[in-house]
């Protein structure tokens, strides 16, 4: 099977971009990945070890260099780069004959074959995702960017996007304009911009499947008694993508103790 994959990053990140790579071919055997990669400053040698990440399947890495600048007056924050509003650029960027493309951040990791995920009906929504965020900070969400009380706000660490909606609710013009009138409530970057745009037109997936980090995973795994339980045992048997967010990564070895841990060293040697 063919599918489309989008990535955008920086230098700092092509370490972990290689693992998940290396990951993803390693258990994608029987698909082909048209792999774009939006970037400004990446190098021959940053090209070279995505190459050797992915193996000697023949999977496709399109290169998409970016204007620097273009971003330049959007917010960012200290672990987040200009870089990560690059995915915002679909609609100028990505051929017009990518009718469907599956973003991923740099850092996660691929456990099982990814066509069931990317052939998901969207029921006609433009993207789907997962939520990360327990009812409280939901409440403050909703407060801050003022979205209505039914809807969820997601992490847009994975997004399963239909890129025709995309293009028609989210051109690049009405982009950067919507970040001008809103730079003020722009917190979590381009992530707000996400969730505010695309109100109402998100489907939101199970993220302990799609999308699951370690604050999720010691939600669900605290009481075996509750609705929703799970452990590493169930993780092994339906997890299809592990989402290494947060301040503390597992490739800073001597900082990181999270529980999936293991997901993240079974592909780091390339």
């Amino acid at each position: 099977m063919n599918m489309n994959i989008l990535v955008t990053l920086n230098s700092n990140y092509i370490y972990p971009l290689c693992v998940m790579l290396h990951s993803l071919s390693e258990t994608n055997r029987s698909n082909h990945f048209d792999i774009y990669v939006m970037y400004s400053s990446l190098t021959e040698d940053d090209f070279d070890m995505m190459k050797r990440a992915l193996g000697s399947v023949d999977h496709t890495l399109h290169r998409i260099r970016v204007d620097e600048g273009v971003f330049d007056s959007a917010p960012v924050l200290k672990r987040i780069s200009k870089e990560t509003y690059y995915r915002l650029l679909i609609s100028d960027l990505i051929p017009d004959e990518v009718h469907r493309i599956l973003y991923l951040d740099p850092d996660v990791v691929i456990l099982r074959d990814l066509s069931d995920f990317y052939n998901m009906d969207l029921g006609g929504n433009a993207l789907a995702a997962g939520t990360h965020v327990n009812n409280f900070i939901l409440w403050l969400n909703h407060i801050r960017l003022r979205m209505r009380r039914e809807s969820k706000y997601i992490n847009a660490g994975i997004m399963l996007i239909d890129a025709d909606k995309w293009r028609e609710i989210a051109p690049v013009p009405e982009i950067l304009r919507f970040i001008s009138a809103n730079i003020r409530r722009l917190q979590l970057a381009d992530q707000d911009v996400v969730n505010m745009m695309f109100e109402g037109k998100i489907r939101i997936f199970d993220e302990k499947i799609y999308n699951l980090d370690e604050k999720t995973f010691a939600r669900h795994s605290k009481d075996p008694r509750r609705p929703g339980y799970i452990d590493l045992e169930w993780v092994r048997k339906n997890t299809v993508i592990i989402h290494y967010n947060g301040k503390i990564k597992p490739w800073k070895e001597k900082e990181y103790d999270g529980k999936l841990r293991e997901y993240f060293e079974k592909y780091k040697n390339f």
